[in-house]
């Protein structure tokens, strides 16, 4: 019986160290299906067309006297107000800004005044006010020396717009998963995780892209681009 001990205490080590084995080699089998992922980037564009326009301008009169400015002023005023209503623009979307006011000195001593009047238009008529941006001209065929800034094309959509456009770059990820796994012998697992990246709204068929996105309102159609990192488990 005592010769027997030694033999049962190492068959007894040896069932111990067998299932310390197999339980490691359990959540090692589980662990390498935990990491065995693939992340894949997705993409979906929607070529859009702005709903939204904004046109500022702007006139500048400079005189010697504080009193001429302000006519100058208040005569190129009246012209503007009477070409934007022959033009069709709306009362309400017409913004005049109070005068601006600001010197110019020489020596201590005040040399000219410097009075400035600020037009924004704000209007959902995109192509009826790009139209009248157009014919501005006529202004300053008038003598008045009109400082206009191109106008902004907004879509105001957007929000609503992003859910569909996920949706579809998470598909596209999806299907670019698959070629690449069938390609490696294994088969797509679940969904692990989407990050989401910013939109980059753009002028049509460019290249541009920044971290933060980008929102460009030079052009009136757009193009948005929605892109999302996806990472499935692989089987």
């Amino acid at each position: 019986m005592r010769e027997r001990l030694p033999l049962l205490g190492g068959l007894a080590l040896l069932a111990i160290a067998f299932v310390i084995g197999a339980v490691a080699i359990g959540h090692g089998i589980r662990d390498r299906n935990r990491s065995d992922v693939i992340v894949v980037t997705g993409s979906a564009k929607k070529r859009i067309a702005s709903d939204y326009v904004i046109w500022s301008l702007s006139v500048t009169s400079q005189q010697s006297s504080a009193t001429a400015a302000a006519k100058e002023l208040d005569g190129w005023t009246t012209s503007i107000r009477s070409f934007m209503n022959r033009e069709g623009v709306e009362p309400a979307e017409l913004v005049v800004q109070p005068i601006s006011t600001g010197t110019l000195s020489k020596g201590g001593r005040v040399t000219a005044y410097r009075l400035t009047r600020r037009f924004e238009i704000r209007s959902a008529r995109v192509r009826e006010i790009t139209g009248v941006a157009d014919h501005s001209s006529t202004l300053l065929a008038q003598g008045i020396p009109l400082s206009a800034e191109s106008p902004q094309y907004v879509y105001t959509k957007l929000p609503s717009l992003r859910p569909q456009l996920l949706a579809e770059a998470t598909k596209d990820a999806q299907t670019r998963a698959k070629v690449i796994v069938k390609a490696t012998g294994s088969g797509l697992g679940q969904l692990r995780g989407v990050g989401v990246g910013v939109f980059q709204v753009t002028s049509p068929n460019s290249t541009e892209v920044e971290d933060y996105g980008v929102y460009d309102t030079s052009t009136l159609e757009k193009d948005v681009t929605a892109v999302v990192n996806v990472t499935f488990g692989v089987g």
